[in-house]
């Protein structure tokens, strides 16, 4: 009977006191709640239903002395109550919460003293319900008040204190919640957060060092959901949260390795911005990481090697300031379960000149490059299934980028042009970068640097044969003018060079006539294990040299073909109208010849009776200069012949001696079983240099006229 009573008085504090319209109505209902619970100490469980929801509605109430006391109510309750009041938790932390949050210092004094005493009873209980504490815990992690974020991390920091709950099989559903509290402006709720992140981070290296060595780590959480909470805010704009996020990753790779391989792509994806980041602690732990991650086994099967290369394409195009197309933003935009998040640069990779921004993220760039070399060696079918995509991005690089990077470049198309099909398909792609007008500013600044290193990586002969092909089938004269200029010069200085230089003079031993000296120094480098035919190599690059008649005859004096350098003379000379353009070639052409490349040919001058033909070369090139300054320095060069051998240069190349060396040649091929063997047409040759360079006089003439 006396429960029955106790019941009827609740009653009527709750009703005409606690929720009375009057507000000194509700403080006196408050306080007299308050003052029953500390009565009804045994007994007191049965009426928490009837009491604790209308002190909990007060928390709302509009002035702050109800709020003080039904702070101060509920704390009793709670005291009173201990585990019995577990039940009540969620409403009372979601109460907790805003009241954390209030203006008034007295009623925030209050709600601490009571949110110190639920922390100590929740410790304790053992009836907590953690997965529904998670959920509150997840909505309210949104909110960007301090007091309340102060709240929620204390929380999560004395629930994870506590050894029989587990908040680390929770993380993935708070760890973004704290990882946004890191650029908080207040610096007490960024060290609060950091320091709850420092503890997970430690437990889970714990887990690490206790488990079995041999064996793969397990944790209670959904790494998958972590990794990908922490890539989003690793491309985050604050340089906090962005290297937290980033160590988090570091460390990941670290203690899971092969286990993340699966998740390779996005990791990737967070490090490669990062590596060109401003701030040199950021750029130090991109770095780590990206060391860590080409020790991961990218041939597993769980390796998704075609949306790593997606990753590296879309950095790529960030760093030649290309615009993902939009197939290529349609296919990556996908959702966190599926695929890799867009990459989010700081800002200050946003701003500047187009070159400082190129600048900026050079250690980006070249990555990304190394990053690609490296599937080339691991994973090359897949790289080579989207060539097209790349040739364009890996081009631009050799374009726009600095030295380190054109050269880095370079490496991954000769490693991409390692097989036939797409040795072709480079050398074409290259030769369609320099035409136009930025293609010609490319030529002029790179093209040396560029042709250059493919050659030593490819081959120096491979290389220039198969550019000559593509040339001699060149519609665009100008263009193939141009290029082939570039080339005979690469040719004549380049140290990569030397080996088809070496190669090239091996002709001088086929059209000389064998004597006791033959075996001249021309012919040592051929002699020493080269394999490069001399005649296809010379065949090859005088079908396309001869859209410039500066490239054919540097060719043929290069090569020893003096007389053939002579009947090209001739034809320049009888069977062309010389325009303006070849007479500034063979003013290069002087150049050349002054040049340390040509020492050896001017050496021949000083026994002119031997080599009659390389004088009426040069003086065949001087008759056609104009009397200028290439005029003058070829004058000077060729007054210390001695006169009496200038007079008998015809007999000295009498006809006679030529047919004989002819004849010799052609029965030399006969024996081999071909005429290419040891023989090179000259009739043939002479007939493609004219065909060509008649082209080139009727497109001058043509453009004379517009």
């Amino acid at each position: 009977g006396d429960l029955n009573r106790v019941h009827a008085l609740l009653s009527l504090l709750v009703r005409d006191y606690a929720l009375s319209p009057l507000s000194n109505h509700r403080k006196g209902g408050l306080i007299g709640l308050a003052a029953a619970t500390v009565g009804l100490v045994g007994n007191f469980v049965v009426f928490l239903p009837l009491i604790v929801p209308p002190v909990l509605r007060s928390f709302d109430d509009t002035d702050s002395r109800v709020r003080y006391y039904a702070c101060e109510a509920l704390y009793n309750m709670a005291k009173v109550a201990r585990d019995d009041f577990v039940p009540f938790f969620n409403d009372v932390f979601d109460a907790l919460c805003k009241l954390s949050a209030d203006v008034d210092p007295n009623v925030q004094n209050a709600a601490h003293l009571l949110d110190k005493l639920i922390k100590d009873i929740v410790s304790e209980s053992p009836h907590f319900d953690l997965i529904e504490f998670i959920t509150l815990l997840r909505q309210r992690l949104q909110v960007r008040n301090p007091y309340v974020r102060q709240f929620l991390v204390s929380w999560i920091a004395v629930l994870d204190s506590v050894p029989d709950i587990d908040m680390l099989e929770h993380l993935p559903e708070f760890m973004e919640g704290l990882l946004s509290m890191l650029s908080d402006p207040n610096r007490d709720i960024r060290q609060q957060a950091d320091a709850a992140l420092g503890e997970f981070l430690g437990e889970i290296k714990h887990i690490q060092r206790t488990a079995d060595t041999e064996g793969e780590i397990v944790v209670p959480f959904d790494v998958e959901k972590v990794v990908w909470v922490l890539v989003e805010r690793a491309q985050h704009s604050d340089e906090f949260t962005q290297l937290t996020a980033l160590a988090w990753l570091h460390d990941f790779v670290g203690l899971f390795g092969n286990q993340l391989v699966a998740h390779f792509d996005h990791f990737l994806d967070a490090v490669l911005p990062c590596l060109s980041h401003p701030n040199q602690r950021m750029s130090q732990v991109a770095e780590g990481t990206n060391r860590t991650l080409l020790s991961l086994d990218t041939k597993a099967e769980t390796f998704d090697v075609v949306a790593t290369i997606r990753v590296i394409k879309r950095h790529l195009e960030v760093c030649t300031r290309r615009a993902p197309s939009e197939a290529e933003t349609s296919t990556t935009g996908r959702s966190h379960r599926s695929g890799t998040p867009h990459s989010d640069y700081s800002d200050h990779s946003q701003e500047g000149s187009p070159r400082e921004q190129q600048g900026s993220l050079e250690r980006t760039w070249l990555e990304a490059l190394r990053w690609l070399s490296v599937l080339l060696d691991r994973n090359k079918n897949e790289v080579l299934s989207v060539l097209d995509d790349l040739l364009p991005l890996l081009f631009e690089a050799t374009a726009d980028g600095s030295e380190e990077v054109v050269l880095k470049a370079l490496e991954v198309e000769a490693s991409i042009a390692k097989g036939t099909s797409e040795f072709q398909r480079l050398v074409a792609a290259l030769l369609d970068r320099f035409r136009g007008e930025r293609g010609s500013e490319l030529l002029r600044q790179r093209g040396s640097l560029v042709i250059r290193r493919l050659c030593a990586l490819l081959g120096a002969s491979k290389v220039f044969i198969t550019v000559s092909t593509l040339l001699v089938r060149e519609q665009d004269l100008p263009f193939a003018s141009t290029m082939v200029q570039a080339l005979n010069l690469i040719l004549l200085t380049a140290p990569e060079l030397k080996q088809p230089r070496d190669c090239l003079k091996g002709v001088y031993d086929l059209v000389r006539p064998s004597d006791g000296n033959s075996k001249s120094t021309s012919s040592e480098g051929h002699d020493q294990g080269q394999r490069d035919d001399p005649v296809e190599l010379f065949e090859s690059l005088y079908r396309s040299f001869s859209h410039s008649c500066c490239a054919v005859l540097s060719l043929c004096i290069h090569a020893g073909a003096y007389a053939h350098a002579c009947e090209v003379l001739d034809c320049l000379g009888t069977k062309l109208e010389v325009t303006s353009n070849q007479l500034l070639e063979l003013d290069r052409l002087v150049q050349l010849l002054e040049s340390p490349m040509f020492v050896g040919t001017r050496m021949r001058l000083l026994d002119p009776a031997k080599h009659p033909a390389l004088c009426k070369c040069l003086y065949g090139v001087l008759t056609l200069l104009p009397q200028a300054k290439a005029f003058q320095t070829l004058n000077g060069r060729l007054a210390s012949i001695p006169s009496d051998v200038l007079a008998r240069l015809n007999e000295l190349m009498h006809p006679a001696s030529a047919k004989k060396h002819r004849d010799r040649s052609l029965t030399r091929s006969k024996d081999t079983g071909g005429d290419r063997e040891s023989g090179i047409h000259f009739d043939r040759l002479l007939h493609v240099f004219l065909t060509c360079q008649q082209k080139h006089v009727k497109l001058h003439s043509t453009q004379a006229w517009e």
